[in-house]
């Protein structure tokens, strides 16, 4: 049985018949709103479908990007811890890898590297998912990616993931679902262009409202650990992790002893924003930044 939604009023429709159907894209009308939308038919088997991995330890956000996803045909697993993404990574091989660049247990650019290192894993695409603990620091893109096919910044995932994704999948046009967009050569009915220009306008409503969500969600992830110490460890890692993300040709050149010289503006960056966000641990905040960085720092030189 093939379900159709109307990008609309997200009305469902069940097609319990779909021999009669031939393949190929098809004008559609919602009975309920009257909205004219095109769907895909090509009834691609399941197991004949990209599958795509989502590594983040934080489930809201792997909530979201699951959302993000729905209009790709398209299989999708979740990893919560960096070596558990390796496994189904080695085990399956998926076709994009969405991977966050602070993800416990291996940092995302510790995966990233193990995938671009290994032959048989060649077509396995990655895209770096960057916390940015503070967006005003950040204007640039980072340098290197650590191999990456590409990244996203965390908070820009409801409006740019979907694009991202789609470059990267091989045929990925013939695997959207819906085609929201429609111009007036293939409808010929100027109030038809009126309501997409509505359902733009909704789709940008809903974006931002998502782009709030996310803002909570870093937050609440935090609140959610009630111990003071490993509190300030989580989001220590996550602050350098953006650090090594935006700054790797530097982070070739740190060593234990000049790291703090090299890195000097992002390293007392790095100390204002723990005890801003955790006055508590204020005057350990420049001890846990420093035990987040070198920890970072054997795992990549480990790496070389």
């Amino acid at each position: 049985m093939l379900i159709i939604t109307c990008p609309k009023c997200k009305t469902n429709y069940k097609l319990k018949d779909d021999s009669k159907i031939t393949i190929g894209q098809k004008k559609l009308r919602c009975n309920k709103c009257g909205y004219i939308f095109i769907y895909n038919f090509n009834f691609t088997e399941e197991n004949s479908l990209p599958l795509i991995l989502i590594a983040h330890d934080d489930y809201r956000v792997v909530n979201v990007i699951k959302k993000v996803l729905e209009p790709v045909k398209c299989n999708i697993e979740t990893a919560y811890e960096g070596n558990e993404a390796y496994k189904i990574i080695l085990n399956k091989k998926p076709a994009i890898a969405i991977i966050d660049v602070a993800l416990t247990g291996l940092f995302g650019f510790e995966l990233c590297e193990k995938i671009k290192n290994d032959p048989q894993l060649k077509d396995v695409k990655v895209i770096l998912v960057a916390s940015i603990y503070d967006r005003t620091r950040y204007k640039r893109r980072p340098q290197n990616l650590y191999g990456a096919d590409d990244y996203i910044e965390k908070h820009h995932i409801p409006d740019d993931l979907l694009n991202k994704v789609l470059a990267l999948l091989p045929g990925s046009r013939q695997l959207i679902m819906e085609q929201d967009l429609i111009t007036q050569k293939e409808i010929g009915d100027t109030s038809l262009l009126k309501d997409n220009r509505d359902l733009l306008l909704e789709k940008t409503k809903d974006i931002l409202k998502e782009r709030e969500e996310i803002r909570k969600h870093e937050q609440a992830s935090l609140d959610a650990i009630k111990d003071i110490t490993n509190k300030a460890k989580k989001l220590s890692r996550l602050i350098i992790s953006d650090i090594a993300l935006y700054n790797q040709e530097l982070l070739d050149k740190v060593t234990q002893e000049n790291f703090r010289e090299i890195l000097k503006i992002d390293f007392e960056d790095a100390i204002k924003y723990l005890s801003h966000r955790i006055p508590e641990i204020k005057d350990e905040a420049q001890k846990f930044i420093e035990d987040a960085f070198l920890e970072l720092l054997s795992k990549r030189k480990g790496l070389q």
